[in-house]
């Protein structure tokens, strides 16, 4: 189990070397929409991590589980009232120095008590908020097969990007249960969390023998998720009912807004080229691309306002109302024990997308050198190490007091009404099943099970038709959905090797089904900041895919608290969704050099792989040694696809990473506890390009996500009266973010974060 980082944080689950789609997250048993406008993986950075209280990961599927996981499962386990009641507060406050220097602080706290005199009723409530000040230092070259017919890397553009975030979250959490009797129970269980990822982006441009260009956005991204669940548990002696009401919503509003601007005057002559630079990692360019003077590249007397956009209006938001119910029965036949349960659950999802934009664009020549009121006071002088830098910025509000108090001098276009970008989704899924567990013999137990899922989808979108006169008739709206049932068997054979160890064999069928952007809009979204451009394009015909998932797994316990696993798996794939570039040769856009993403159905896939975990408190050492522990775990997964669109080879599947390991040392001792984690992720493909007869490993190959290793440590020691301090360190080893074309020599994005450094004080009201 591996996170998958963008923008310096954890953002979605990978499990077994599958693509975060592949895998389901669940709040309490909830499925939890994604707040973002068109896939169905949550942004784990959404949600405010102090209100879990642990995770729970299913790796295999059984028919009362949900078959949407051929990666697997993550249920986040909201905090409950135990039996000792408690109250938590805490605060921290760090630094990460980039950026001349970006802060971060946390605080929040938690309440729970049991009442009654046999303690039947349990309340909780817990709230937290922290900011992060982030910083990123990014480039973005654009590889290109090399004029000069060699393999050394080239490039026709690069992005010189410095961001700066001003990230909040604030969420809280409350529950309330009561005890009917030993066993039986009823709860509710709520959680919000919001995330403001607002910050901005200067971007300077640079084009191999052409002028430069220069950009500004205005990030003001608004997400939020919330669950809630009543719940309950009854136990009439051998049998067992569990019931469940629950809803989970998620939103995002607005957006990010732009002010782009383009070189303003004919300077035919102006000499600005791809050179070698000091690393393959660091393009460089010629020195006249920087030299201060009329042709300099950060001249603000070179450049002219050419659209200035405000963040994006609307929102998007996805309510699912879900409703279960269990029923178990104990039984046995002679000395064997068994248990048979059916139960049934159907889930009603309805997403929709209403956002637009706007864009103002100057009637006439606005140079940037004829208002210094638009200058910003921002400055990073250390950008990159000092490979690159950023020069004169301007400040994105005081260019849009500008456009709003000069609306007569701009053109607007979008606003208001409906646009490609729109749609709206249900999704319905009423599934039952039954599952018997049995102990065959004294060391044996099997469980097999069925479940049936029947899936109603209904879209409506748009498009933009290009008439036979040449003419475009805006905003025709599409339909499509259908029905179909998928019957789901799994079987689990548990057999005990001895009384500290076991070995298991499953099977479980599992689907995917595909995202809400991936079969809505015939032509979405164009993407004029690539070069060429892209055009998003979904695809109403999209269907499911389905998995065949065999797994062994052998476990054993130690003393000590100790544990071995090492396991085998292999995942069977039919119909895999992917998503591939080409040339669009059909449809409005056709001819003009344009690139089209569209996702679709490819013939077959597989994935395998082995895993070891290791787990051990080193208690039997002597002295201070005793303290010690380790944590580890490693995975080596291969995978193939095949029937790629517009490819006749068998690549890997999308964002399957051959080597994955955490190492986690610890060491506890009464007053002081100390984690250090070291995790690795393999490169891995991250887009298909769909160029036919390209070289793999060159400039025009596939798209990869760099290896990524990560350093992180923390601390804590316990004072008197139930106070702690902790700090910890993330990112220690400042790791590269990026991609790469082909091979990693050809760049395409390469970020940092640097380190972050934290510390804090926590207060509890009982010794945990």
């Amino acid at each position: 189990v591996t996170i998958e980082r963008d923008e310096g944080e954890g953002k979605y689950v990978q499990i077994r070397g599958t693509e975060p789609r592949l895998s389901n997250t669940m709040i309490d048993g909830v499925t939890v929409p994604s707040p973002e406008t068109g896939v169905r993986q949550i942004k784990l950075d959404t949600i405010a991590s102090d209100l879990v209280d642990s995770v729970e990961i299913n790796k295999t599927l059984q028919a009362n589980i949900d078959a949407d996981g051929i990666g697997g499962s993550v249920n986040l386990v909201t905090k409950t009232a135990g039996e000792v009641p408690t109250a938590t507060l805490y605060g921290v406050g760090g630094y990460t120095p980039i950026i001349g220097g970006r802060t971060v602080d946390q605080m929040g706290g938690t309440v729970g008590k049991r009442f009654g005199e046999s303690k039947k009723i349990g309340l909780l409530v817990g709230g937290t908020y922290d900011y992060n000040g982030r910083g990123i230092n990014d480039i973005e070259p654009d590889p290109q097969p090399n004029p000069d017919g060699s393999t050394k890397p080239y490039y026709d553009t690069m992005d010189i990007r410095d961001y700066v975030y001003y990230r909040t979250r604030w969420g809280a959490t409350a529950s309330a249960d009561y005890k009917l009797g030993e066993g039986s129970n009823i709860s509710i269980r709520g959680l919000f969390s919001t995330f403001r990822n607002w910050g901005n982006k200067w971007t300077y441009t640079l084009q191999d023998g052409t002028t430069p260009k220069y950009s500004q956005d205005w990030r003001r991204p608004n997400m939020a998720v919330g669950s809630l669940a009543l719940q309950g548990k009854h136990v009439f002696n051998s049998s067992t009912i569990n019931w469940s009401v629950s809803a989970g919503r998620s939103r995002s509003l607005s957006g990010s807004g732009s002010a782009k601007y383009k070189w303003a005057s004919d300077k035919a002559n102006y000499s600005c080229n791809n050179v070698p630079g000091v690393s393959v990692n660091r393009p460089g360019w010629t020195s006249s691309c920087y030299t201060p003077g009329a042709d300099d590249s950060e001249n603000p007397n070179n450049y002219k306002l050419s659209s200035f956009a405000p963040p994006t209006f609307g929102q998007s938001a996805q309510l699912n109302l879900q409703a279960s119910a269990s029923y178990n029965r104990m039984y046995h036949i002679g000395t064997r024990y068994g248990s048979f349960e059916f139960g049934g659950k159907i889930r009603n999802a309805h997403k929709f997308d209403d956002t637009y934009e706007e864009t103002f664009t100057p009637n006439g020549t606005t140079l940037v050198s004829a208002h210094p009121e638009w200058d910003s006071t921002f400055t990073d002088p250390d950008y990159y190490d000092k490979s690159y830098h950023v020069g004169p910025v301007t400040d994105y509000s005081k260019v849009e007091s500008y456009v709003n108090s000069n609306a007569g001098l701009f053109t607007p276009s979008g606003g208001p009404g409906l646009n490609t970008t729109n749609y709206d989704y249900i999704e319905r899924i009423p599934a039952g099943y039954v599952m018997n567990t049995i102990e065959l013999a004294s060391r044996f137990r099997l469980v097999t099970g069925l479940r049936i899922e029947a899936t109603h989808l209904s879209t409506l979108s748009y498009y933009d038709r290009l008439n036979p006169d040449g003419s475009t008739t805006p905003t025709v709206p599409i339909t499509a959905g259908g029905d179909y049932i998928d019957v789901l068997p799994s079987a689990s054979l548990r057999f005990a090797v001895d009384k500290d160890s076991d070995l298991r064999v499953v099977y479980g069928r599992g689907l995917a089904r595909p995202d809400p952007q991936d079969v809505t809009a015939a032509y979405g979204q164009v993407d004029t900041t690539n070069t060429p451009i892209v055009v998003s394009a979904g695809n109403p015909n999209l269907k499911a895919e389905y998995a065949n998932n065999y797994d062994i797994l052998y476990e054993r316990s130690f003393r000590n608290a100790g544990l071995l696993q090492a396991g085998y798996f292999y995942k069977e794939i039919s119909s895999p969704i992917v998503s591939t570039r080409f040339p669009m040769t059909t449809g409005p856009y056709a001819g003009l050099g344009y690139l089209e993403v569209q996702p679709s159905n490819a013939g077959s896939a597989h994935i395998q792989g082995v895993e070891f975990a290791y787990q051990q408190r080193m208690t039997y050492l002597p002295g201070a040694l005793r303290g010690a522990g380790l944590s580890a775990n490693y995975s080596y997964t291969t995978s193939q696809i095949k029937g790629l669109l517009d490819r006749t080879d068998t690549p890997a599947m999308l964002r399957q990473a051959p080597n994955s390991w955490n190492i986690s040392p610890t060491y506890d001792t009464k007053h002081f506890s100390m984690r250090v984690g070291m995790t690795f992720d393999d490169a891995m493909i991250y887009q298909y390009t769909g160029n036919v007869g390209a070289d793999p490993a060159g400039p025009i190959g596939d798209n990869y996500l760099y290896a990524h290793y990560q350093f992180d440590t923390q601390a804590s020691y316990k004072l008197p009266w139930g106070f702690q301090v902790y700090g910890y360190g993330l990112n220690l080893n400042n790791e590269v973010f990026g991609f790469y074309n082909g091979s990693p020599q050809y760049v395409v994005q390469r970020e940092y974060y640097h380190p972050t450094y934290a510390g804090g004080i926590r207060w509890t009201s009982h010794r945990e």
